[in-house]
């Protein structure tokens, strides 16, 4: 009687818990569903590259300036957070004992629920507000900003995964700390800094707020220079949704599944190379 209980309790909570998971995943699926069902009809090779449409007339217009300026953005982005966490990450994974490091790592973890439009205010401080004009250079700074402590604390532990056995042997050999760190360790480490590196490039891709102070967001033109005000993809889905008019809600639409595309290529490609990883 009681072995009969205790299995259907256990068979109760196992529901509920799949069924709270299921919940959970819903309004995710609900979002992909919404976008895709209202943007994808939009997409086209013209949409990716033709300038914006004006808000009245002309043709159907696309999203050409904003994806540039994006995939500008995050490879700045990418090049100064990348490095930056890359180093910090392995800083904090080889010399965790030091008190440095045991500060930095929690204010790496108190970076990532920071509010990423405080981030953008430094850097209007900083980049926009000197140079009197809004700039590209601003937006990569912030978004670097922002990734940082995703990279760095992913790195941490790829290179924490490494077996103690694998590290003895690297230093066994004679070389220098960089190259075992920098050859030898990271070859081991390799799917775990690169996950981390799609984790920070899909985080800078889809950020908003740093981009509303640093970068302004030029509609009709494409990248000027890093001196130059610049657009993104997500800024252009604020600006042409919050507007009135009805052709640029069709361009944020397209622009939103672009995005999303964007956003989940990055996780199923990230998702694969985890998957390979042979402790």
């Amino acid at each position: 009687m009681r072995l009969n209980k205790r299995k259907i309790i256990d068979r109760l909570m196992l529901g509920i818990i799949s069924a709270l998971a299921i919940a959970s995943a819903i309004p995710i699926f609900a979002i992909a569903v919404n976008v895709y069902s209202e943007g994808a009809r939009y997409i086209s090779l013209n949409f990716l590259i033709d300038l914006p449409p004006p808000p009245v007339g002309g043709g159907g217009g696309g999203i050409g300036p904003a994806l540039v300026g994006t995939l500008v953005l995050v490879a700045l982005a990418l090049a100064i957070g990348g490095s930056i966490g890359f180093f910090t990450g392995l800083y904090l994974s080889e010399f965790s004992h030091t008190r440095l490091a045991q500060y930095t790592q929690m204010f790496l973890q108190v970076m990532v629920e920071f509010p990423t439009i405080i981030v953008g205010l430094f850097a209007y401080m900083i980049l926009v507000a000197p140079l009197k004009r809004f700039n590209a250079l601003a937006g990569a700074i912030a978004l670097s900003i922002v990734i940082i402590p995703y990279i760095a604390l992913n790195v941490r532990e790829a290179y924490k995964s490494i077996p103690y056995t694998l590290k003895e042997a690297a230093f066994s050999l004679g070389v220098s700390a960089p190259i075992a760190y920098l050859r030898i360790l990271l070859s081991a480490a390799r799917r775990g800094v690169l996950t981390a590196l799609l984790i920070g490039l899909a985080k800078a891709a889809g950020e908003t707020a740093p981009l509303l102070l640093t970068i302004l967001g030029t509609t009709f033109t494409y990248f000027g220079g890093l001196d130059q005000p610049i657009n993104a993809i997500p800024l252009l889905i604020y600006n042409f949704a919050l507007s009135p008019y009805e052709k640029w809600h069709q361009v944020a639409w397209g622009a939103a599944a672009v995005l999303l595309t964007i956003i989940l290529a990055i996780f199923i490609v990230s998702r694969l190379i985890v998957k390979e990883v042979k402790v």
